[in-house]
């Protein structure tokens, strides 16, 4: 097994160095093809309990196995969709040393290998970056992981670790600087701003420092953990709701996506931090929710920006949907399914989210129902302002969606649908991690913080 995972890591790295080749899109496209069907054998295996010996650098278990398929398979839809002005040499190295260095991370079998996935994933946006907002957490969260797997000892295992509380706390450090937790919520603005957005939303859905916490910090501290990560849980409740407080003042559209992308993240790290039944599974059905809706927002809205090639000022209507029909779909729907929309995945996970969080922070907790009520209002003002209205722009003469915009795309919206019908199948493929991550911090009943 940890051949194959070695395999599927290469794959893209070789993509990468034939990037700057002829049909390069195309090369891409089949690297990650390849990786994810490997990934879903390994999946596969996984849940059937013949996944074999992990190797002393990578594993595949019940915690990895589904972020890793997920991870690939947004690559694979990224580099379909992508606008044509957008395959450049350098996102598509970006993209594809992104996914390898994040599929490392997920993989690792110690702490060794997985810093070595946290910092080639920052990489591309440390050098290409030049605002302090993006380069100072992203290189915080690096030093403070550094710093805590030398406290730990860096080629040791995923156990329990005797490590004082300081490398516990640079360890939350270094999740709070990755996930861009409040007061760090700028660097998710910053990224969505200066960075191309579909490699920033690939950066984002990563949730590094979500697996962070599920993969070192709980086994290394389970009886800290416990008490722990319910005040954490308490800061990311108070982010997401922030965070989407501060979207209502937003006009620009990017900066409204990037702050509602953000809220839902936060709510992600909640969940888990409730270390209860309903709460973490909640938190790991939101994950693929929020990686797969908004991948398909932002390819629409970046498809938008191509198509119509002016500055998006978010003041009035722009009416696109008359000659955008499909994008304006996909769109919709894509936004309400990060916010619940019955009869989607979105529904099932924002149901179990709530009821973990709410049992956990009986007061407090309101603050997420709450967010998430602002941040389909930012949904449902972006979509009026981009497609309703009439059509003063084009004039009807911009083009619909593509047709491998439309497939990509439907294929994420034929998945999220699907969950939604048969939520049970997508619980069941969480429901081993969520049972290991309760038991290691000895979930009992809730405690208030």
């Amino acid at each position: 097994m940890a051949e194959l995972l070695a395999v599927c890591i290469t794959l893209p790295l070789i993509a990468a160095i034939t990037a700057s080749r002829s049909r390069a899109r195309s090369i891409a496209i089949g690297a990650l093809g390849i990786t994810l069907a490997l990934l879903l054998g390994v999946l596969r295996s996984v849940l059937a309990g013949t996944a074999g010996a992990s190797g002393a650098w990578l594993i595949a278990d019940e915690l990895n196995a589904v972020p890793m398929v997920l991870f690939a398979a947004i690559a694979l839809v990224t580099v379909i969709a992508a606008p044509r002005r957008d395959m450049n040499r350098r996102f598509l190295e970006s993209v594809l040393i992104l996914t390898s260095s994040t599929l490392t991370a997920y993989a690792a079998a110690n702490h060794l290998v997985f810093l070595g996935g946290w910092i080639a994933s920052v990489l591309p946006f440390i050098f290409t970056n030049r605002s302090a907002f993006i380069r100072v957490p992203l290189v915080g969260s690096v030093l403070a992981l550094i710093t805590a797997v030398i406290l730990i000892g860096p080629a040791t295992g995923f156990g329990v670790s005797s490590a004082g509380p300081w490398a516990f706390g640079l360890l939350v450090l270094a999740v709070i600087l990755r996930e861009h937790i409040v007061p760090f919520h700028r660097a998710t603005v910053e990224l969505f701003d200066d960075s191309p957005m579909l490699l920033a939303t690939l950066l984002v859905n990563s949730h590094l420092g979500v697996f962070l916490i599920a993969r070192m910090v709980i086994p290394a501290f389970p009886g800290t953990a416990g008490v722990a990560l319910p005040w954490l849980g308490g800061v990311a409740l108070f982010a997401s709701l922030y965070t989407a407080v501060l979207g209502i003042a937003e006009r620009a559209p990017r900066r409204i996506l990037a702050m509602l992308i953000a809220s839902q993240s936060s709510a992600i790290l909640a969940g888990l931090a409730t270390t209860s039944h309903e709460g973490i599974a909640g938190a790991l059905i939101q994950w693929i929710v929020l990686a797969v809706s908004s991948t398909m927002l932002i390819v629409v809205y970046r498809s938008l920006e191509v198509r119509i090639d002016r500055p998006f000022l978010g003041r009035g209507f722009m009416g696109l949907a008359s000659c955008m029909p499909r994008l304006a779909v996909f769109f919709a729907i894509s936004g309400l399914t990060l916010v619940g929309l019955p009869g989607t995945l979105g529904f099932a996970g924002e149901d179990l989210l709530l009821h973990g969080v709410l049992a956990q922070y009986p007061w407090w907790g309101a603050a997420l129902p709450v967010a998430i009520a602002l941040n389909a209002y930012h949904a449902f003002r972006l979509f009026a302002h981009l497609f309703l209205g009439k059509d003063e722009i084009t004039h009807n003469t911009s083009a619909d969606a593509l047709p491998r915009e439309r497939w990509a795309l439907s294929a994420c919206l034929a998945f999220l649908v699907w969950g939604g019908l048969v939520p049970r199948m997508v619980v069941a493929l969480q429901a081993p991690a969520t049972a290991e991550l309760v038991r290691m911090t000895g979930y009992n009943s809730p405690s208030h913080p």
